[in-house]
């Protein structure tokens, strides 16, 4: 989203409307019931393999929400609670709001007794002391088969802001501690949700709600980018059939698209799309099975990715209608923690960047100075939006699993550590304050480290003898080819952890000739050859002059100074 795109609305007329809407669900709000209890426990582990274990008490409730067109209904959820902080034994830190990734089979809903995710981040071996408070969605649990509402809009984030309300009132009933802190997290799917949720509580329940991290990983924050990632890889065996197939099937029934779906379908498909989509029978992993080996192109007939057809833009349009973006005024106290790795074979990276963006470009039309809310980092505690786009992989359901749960299980962990009462560790703060790459060149060179003579020497080996800037990049493409990583992925990642091109083209000149005049004015493309052969003598932004273009060339565009342009 592009700076003065959209007027926003003031914080005061925000807020204003924060308290009409609750005023409203307090009006509405009917009691919250508990329809099942019970002990159970949860494993830590990955493919079948227990590797931890941890009791947990787990009451299912049903609760008062509404749907996506605010009429009220009664959604179902749980509070699970580890049994030693049931029983007292163990204080409690905090709540875990956690939103369920992509679900189709009514038995894998959270209070069927299905948990892979919340049950390997709580029965943890670092046994983070949190209580998991989870909404079964609209259509799982007691509205089992009325159909659900897969990234669409806001409507999952309403159900998980009234499950966290609710489980508040059931834990104060009971005089269970809630702790002090609120995180709330989601991966793919669920990580959509998660954003949806945050938007619902910046929007309407500022008074109510403040989470200390939102933690997500893998999600098509810009739906309509990763949807066409699918269609465009429409010839690839991957599970992009089935993730588009869930999508057209959400925004047919929710949007009213009116589209007779497997009539757009080839066989075996068309005739088992109602059964394996819509019974609730069938589990995510047993769909996947069926769609094993067919690609996009031999599934849907090629009016959903034919260019320009009605088909198309309706769906598009719908996206657009409830994208996540709209409306949205991000609260700047909140905190976020981005995860995405840098090849997701499912979700684009572009998606996951999108919502940086979104988050970094944002800013309150009231600030004089317009300066940004949020700035990427991927240090903890120096910014309200911490970013990890560096995992080089391409396994979404792995990243799912082992890696997306590292990183929560890590936060979840540290949290109690490094605030006291509120307050970030003073002793932890001294360590990250000054923390960047500039400072860490520095500390390699006071520890005796010649980082300037490595990088003059691998210029200075160059092949042709010049020593100029895209030699060294040619240089680094060729130590980074065995990792499978190139220099311009090199240059996207360091961007994504919040490093700016300026900040590069800053450290590059004191590296190497950190003096001269340059020659700013010079055309880019008379002035390539003589760049490229000379040792460079030049200020960051006669460097950035020429990295801009080159990175253009290779379709990063990651610095858009308009005096480049």
């Amino acid at each position: 989203m592009k700076k003065n795109a959209v007027k926003r609305l003031s914080v005061a007329l925000l807020m204003a409307m924060a308290g009409l809407a609750t005023a409203t669900a307090q009006a509405t709000t009917g009691e919250v019931r508990v329809i099942n209890e019970v002990d159970t426990v949860w494993h830590f582990g990955y493919q079948g393999l227990q590797l931890y274990s941890r009791p947990i008490h787990r009451i299912d409730i049903a609760y008062p929400s509404s749907d996506i067109d605010g009429n009220p209904v009664e959604l179902s959820g749980y509070v699970a609670i580890p049994a030693d902080l049931y029983s007292g034994e163990q204080p409690v830190d905090g709540i875990l709001l956690y939103n369920h990734y992509t679900q189709v089979g009514y038995a894998d809903a959270p209070t069927r007794g299905y948990a892979l995710g919340e049950d390997c981040v709580i029965a943890n071996p670092l046994r983070p002391n949190y209580i998991v408070v989870s909404s079964d969605f609209y259509g799982f649990g007691i509205t089992e088969g009325l159909g659900q509402y897969y990234c669409y809009g806001t409507a999952n984030g309403q159900a998980s802001i009234d499950c966290l309300l609710a489980a508040r009132k059931l834990l104060d009933q009971r005089g269970i501690s809630q702790g002090r802190l609120l995180v709330n997290a989601g991966y793919s799917s669920g990580a959509y949700d998660a954003i949806a949720t945050q938007k619902v509580r910046d929007m309407y329940y500022r008074d109510q709600i403040s989470f200390d991290k939102t933690v997500v990983g893998g999600f098509p924050f810009d739906l309509r980018d990763a949807f066409s990632e699918y269609v465009n890889k429409k010839n690839d065996s991957t599970q992009n059939v089935f993730a588009a197939l869930m999508i057209l099937d959400s925004y047919n029934r929710n949007a009213g698209l009116g589209v007779d779906i497997p009539s757009l379908l080839y066989e075996p498909v068309a005739s088992h799309f109602d059964e394996w989509f819509h019974s609730g029978q069938y589990s995510n992993l047993q769909l996947i099975q069926e769609l094993k080996g067919l690609t996009l192109a031999e599934v849907v007939k090629d009016t959903l990715y034919r260019a320009g057809s009605p088909l198309t833009k309706n769906l598009k349009n719908a996206m657009k209608d409830v994208a996540l973006e709209n409306d949205w005024e991000p609260d700047p106290q909140q905190n976020y923690f981005v995860f995405n790795i840098l090849k997701d074979n499912i979700v684009p990276i572009s998606s996951c960047r999108a919502f940086a963006d979104f988050l970094v470009n944002y800013y309150y039309d009231d600030i004089e100075d317009n300066s940004p809310l949020f700035q990427k980092s991927i240090v903890p505690e120096k910014t309200h939006l911490q970013t990890n786009f560096i995992t080089n992989a391409e396994s979404h359901i792995l990243a799912g699993g082992p890696v997306y749960i590292l990183n929560l299980v890590s936060t979840l962990a540290a949290l109690p550590v490094l605030y006291y009462d509120g307050e970030l560790n003073t002793h932890y703060a001294d360590l990250v304050c000054d923390l960047s790459v500039m400072q860490i060149i520095h500390k390699l060179e006071s520890l005796g480290v010649d980082v300037k003579g490595i990088v003059q020497q691998l210029m200075a080996n160059s092949d042709e003898g010049g020593g100029g800037l895209f030699d060294l990049l040619q240089k680094v493409d060729e130590m980074l080819e065995p990792i499978g990583l190139t220099t311009v992925e090199l240059i996207q990642m360091a961007d994504d952890c919040g490093v700016s091109l300026e900040e590069m083209m800053q450290i590059y000149t004191y590296l190497t000739t950190p003096s001269g005049d340059g020659a700013r004015g010079l055309d880019d493309a008379a002035a390539r050859p003589a760049l490229q052969k000379q040792p460079l003598a030049g200020t960051p932004e006669y460097y950035m002059f020429f990295l801009h273009s080159w990175l253009k060339e290779n379709n990063v565009n990651i610095y858009k100074p308009e005096t480049f342009e």
